[in-house]
């Protein structure tokens, strides 16, 4: 059975207010993924934009990501769909 994009966004929520310390959004999406026996990579229609955008925080404070809109670079180019 697949899990909705709610379902998934509620389980990764409900790991990081569960965290201790620092929240790693990152890692509660992973976790999420493998208790759902999802790949990482499909999971990628299933994080909200809230979520996307703690995730693109988490990344950019770890200097993941460049923080320009411009570079191809940033998550946000990461999530949208190219045709």
């Amino acid at each position: 059975m697949m899990i909705s994009r709610k379902e998934f966004s509620e389980q990764v929520e409900k790991l990081l207010a569960r965290s201790k310390g620092t929240p790693d959004v990152m890692s509660a999406i992973i976790k999420v993924c493998e208790v759902n026996k999802i790949e990482p990579e499909s999971a990628k229609r299933l994080i909200s934009i809230p979520l996307k955008e703690k995730l693109q925080a988490e990344a950019e404070k770890l200097n993941m990501i460049n923080r320009h809109t411009r570079s191809q670079s940033t998550l946000a180019g990461f999530f949208t769909e190219k045709k």
